[in-house]
């Protein structure tokens, strides 16, 4: 029976007897499955519990329901169904066989399933149930996380399932405590299956070396795999050779995350010569806290100046890195010696994180996070952004020497536009001399006096120097021609052949 006022009871004479009590027995619900007028009745029972009196409702205002179980929460969308267990209550082993049992019954296909940090009652009695009862599904997201009792037994439970399914894409199995001999027992997967794109083995410090080399045999090159995150697995340097190159064969790899490691500057050369490779398209790597030092940075600094595809690269924490490194690595995209090195660097890496490293200048980190602004910027953009940063910083006028006379021109309007005129006559000020760029020119004979400017007296000479310089700058084509030493437009041309007539009629007209 529901409580509710007496005073919001309907008329019961028009209603028939109530039904006797075992018609109206239904399930416990939640506010969330009453109906509206049982939630109505229950706020009010909660709003004023002493005015309240217990009397039955009548049968012809309470709406007849079949029995519901939790089940049927699960099927209220159409198509695949994502089955989502949180840390909330703890998970029984009975509830899972359970909803996988009325998934297969209405045979729906399971996209996702997801155990987020959930206190399991049976750890094992659970994953082997996994491992057998998904293979009916294809399933193709599994993602176990922060669960310490998955050790080697449950991993290896989980086998028949990994091994066979060929339709999972992400797997993430982060925060356990298996090692190297479970990985092997899922071996297959990693080399057969061929739609695995995300892999996450994070916060895992049993997996080591030996389990990044199991890792590495991803399909040996002919992988899918897009993100590959090791984040504290406990590698050294020779796990992280087997992952670099294992980076070296896989082109579709576009994520690594390698943060928590003691790789220190070993592994980072390791990766700096896969980052080389013309098959790496690398755009995000993580390298958090591994120990890493000048050393390094340094090798590194090299690849990235060659490398165009890495748009992000994370170097936080690492107390090593001095401002010796940081500035090496900062001029493989940002070089200030003049102009051209400007243009000539990375501006694909945007996004160059080097906080929390605590022997850097501030000058330094100041610099990195104003690069750091341009990460949503298209690459010409990036370019323009860097070349006013230089323009700014420079005081006399930013150094033309070296550049295609053609780009001239572009180079001062660019420089009018975003500095003003006052800075254009500095640059152009700053301009080399003129016999400087006829000395490398190979089209003008030698001179034999060492004097440019003599040898400009003979006109023929003259004139063969304007010839060359003049034409290397875009000319103005000009609409107007010279005419009877006037300059004219090219529409007079008819007037001035009417004008010729009139003139010879006047002339005939006096001789007549």
């Amino acid at each position: 029976s529901i409580s509710m006022k007496p005073t919001q009871l309907p008329s019961t004479k028009s209603c028939p007897a109530p039904l006797p009590t075992h018609h109206r027995m239904m399930p416990p619900m939640n506010e969330a499955m009453m109906p509206p007028r049982r939630q109505y009745d229950a706020l009010n029972q909660q709003s004023s519990p002493a005015a309240t009196t217990e009397m039955p409702i009548p049968a012809c205002n309470m709406p007849r329901r079949q029995n519901s179980s939790d089940d049927d929460l699960l099927f209220l969308h159409p198509g695949p169904v994502d089955l989502i267990y949180g840390a909330e209550t703890p998970l029984r082993t009975e509830v899972v066989a359970r909803h996988l049992s009325s998934v297969r019954r209405r045979r729906k296909r399971i996209n996702h399933l997801s155990l987020l940090g959930s206190e399991l009652v049976n750890p094992r009695g659970l994953f082997k149930l996994l491992g057998k009862k998904l293979k009916k599904f294809n399933v193709k997201e599994l993602a176990i996380n922060q669960i310490p009792s998955m050790n080697n037994e449950e991993l290896i439970s989980l086998a028949p399932f990994l091994n066979a399914t060929k339709t999972l894409k992400i797997l993430d199995i982060s925060g356990a405590r298996f090692d190297a001999k479970a990985l092997r027992e899922i071996l297959c997967f990693f080399i057969k299956n061929p739609s695995l794109e995300v892999l996450v083995l994070g916060d895992n410090e049993c997996v080591g070396d030996e389990g990044a080399a199991v890792v590495s045999s991803l399909q040996e090159g002919r992988a899918a795999l897009r993100t590959l995150s090791m984040q504290g697995c406990g590698m050294g340097s020779s796990g992280v050779a087997s992952i670099s190159k294992f980076l070296g064969s896989c082109p579709s790899l576009r994520m690594l995350e390698l943060s928590n490691n003691m790789i220190g500057d070993a592994g980072v050369e390791l990766l700096a010569e896969s980052i080389k490779s013309q098959s790496c398209q690398l755009e995000y790597l993580g390298l958090n806290s591994v120990e890493v030092g000048d050393r390094g940075i340094l090798v590194l600094a090299d690849a990235v100046k060659t490398n165009r595809s890495l748009t992000s690269l994370s170097l936080q924490d690492n107390r090593g890195i001095t401002s010796f490194g940081a500035a090496h690595l900062l001029k493989s995209t940002y070089n200030t010696q003049s102009l051209q090195s400007v243009l000539a660097g990375n501006h694909v890496l945007t996004n160059l994180n080097i906080r929390g490293c605590s022997r850097v200048g501030e000058s330094l980190l100041k610099l990195a996070e104003d690069l750091l602004s341009t990460q949503a910027m298209a690459t010409h953009q990036v370019i323009r952004f860097k070349v006013s940063k230089y323009t700014e910083k420079k005081g006399n006028g930013i150094v033309l020497e070296g550049f295609d006379l053609t780009l001239l021109p572009h180079i001062l309007s660019f420089v009018a536009q975003t500095n003003g005129l006052s800075y254009l006559f500095q640059s152009i000020r700053s301009m080399p001399p003129l016999h400087s760029q006829y000395e490398l020119s190979s089209k003008v004979e030698e001179v034999k006096s060492n004097d440019f400017l003599e040898s400009l007296k003979t006109p023929k000479r003259t004139k063969m120097v304007y010839e060359l310089f003049g034409s290397s700058f875009p000319r103005q084509r000009s609409i107007m021609r010279h005419q009877g030493g006037r300059r004219a437009n090219k529409h007079e041309a008819p007037m001035k052949s009417l004008s010729c007539n009139n003139k010879c009629k006047n002339s005939l007209s006096s001789k007549k």
